[in-house]
């Protein structure tokens, strides 16, 4: 599956829609930072504005089409980290230091 034909998809697929709204509002009760970047989102940015929410899926769709609609593949990010990152792999972050140094 192409980047364009799943992108088409995702806006149309009531399943996914309704997948991905209880996946965002369930983010949105813990304030879920950035999976890519590890920085907070802003939740009340609308959708599809810099800065604003998006599913990601860790196995991209183009690659594992079958994981397409499972929410145990969806990881929330901003729209322009999800963009930037496309189909490559997840770089691993560091996470937060154990100590002050």
């Amino acid at each position: 599956m192409t980047t364009e034909e799943w992108q088409r998809q995702q806006r149309t697929d009531k399943v996914y829609l309704k997948l991905a709204k209880r996946y965002r509002a369930q983010c949105e009760d813990v304030q879920a930072p950035c999976h890519l970047c590890g920085q907070g989102i802003d939740y009340t940015i609308p959708a599809g504005e810099v800065g604003s929410f998006e599913v990601d899926h860790f196995y991209p769709v183009n690659t594992h089409p079958e994981l397409f609609r499972d929410s145990a593949n969806f990881r929330p990010s901003h729209k322009e980290c999800n963009a930037s990152r496309g189909d490559e792999p997840v770089t691993p972050r560091l996470g937060q230091p154990s100590e002050e140094w």
